[in-house]
């Protein structure tokens, strides 16, 4: 999704943000301005804010204990370089993704909603399973779990279709040479390149005679996905 952090909104710059603070990730959640002064919070507000802060500051000085625990004292350094209280840094992911059960449809704006989602895979990868469960529980887990998976798949999913279009692009290439070979000009271009337009025609031939269904076998469609098959042989790895 494009962002434009001159034109968002103060709680849509505060998502991509490095760091961040436990009161202004309280406010957000609330769906308040985070850079305002405490005299300035809305006081219908004030109330869930502060419970917001007391939560978050015990969930993080949980996981700070339990990466502790682990040896991770490099990795603290990074998450929490000073004593965890409610105007101290504290990376984003882990903060994003402590305030999991916090997250209300009706309150909580949807992006905050989806950085923290996507804080919560984040998290799950570097810190595993354990630190998510802290988080916000089995259903923490399993949004995180379900997202990493996602990710493999489509990953997978663009590895096959770039394997695809190389197979593509050198059959295209051996039959032109094959039907060059009979001494055709026609089938070889002046770069040395496979002949777009009689391949298109002999597989569209082909497919009539055999009754095969030529959807998606257009001039246009058929020139745009051969061209870029051919240019994938050249891609680098």
């Amino acid at each position: 999704m494009d962002f434009s952090f001159s034109k968002g909104s103060s709680i849509e710059r505060l998502t991509h943000y490095p760091q961040i603070e436990i009161k202004e990730l309280a406010r957000a959640l609330a769906n308040v301005d985070p850079n305002l002064r405490n005299d300035e919070l809305p006081k219908d507000k004030n109330s869930i804010i502060s419970d917001y802060c007391v939560y978050l500051i015990r969930v993080n000085r949980n996981l700070h204990a339990i990466l502790k625990s682990q040896g991770k004292q490099n990795e603290l350094d990074i998450l929490y370089p000073k004593a965890i209280a409610t105007n101290s840094p504290i990376e984003a992911n882990i903060l994003f993704s402590s305030c999991f059960i916090l997250l209300e449809k009706d309150v909580t704006p949807d992006f905050l909603i989806e950085r923290c989602t996507q804080a919560l895979s984040q998290t799950y990868k570097k810190y595993g399973e354990s630190l998510i469960f802290q988080c916000g529980g089995e259903k923490a887990v399993l949004i995180a779990k379900e997202n990493v998976q996602d990710k493999r798949g489509a990953h997978k999913k663009n590895e096959e279709n770039a394997s695809l279009h190389k197979i593509i692009g050198l059959l295209a290439i051996n039959l032109a040479m094959e039907k060059s070979a009979s001494g055709s000009s026609k089938w070889i271009n002046n770069a040395g390149s496979p002949s777009i337009e009689p391949l298109h025609r002999l597989l569209s031939d082909y497919a009539k005679s055999n009754g095969i269904s030529q959807k998606g076998m257009g001039k246009s469609s058929f020139y745009d996905k051969l061209r870029a098959s051919l240019n994938s042989l050249y891609d680098e790895e």
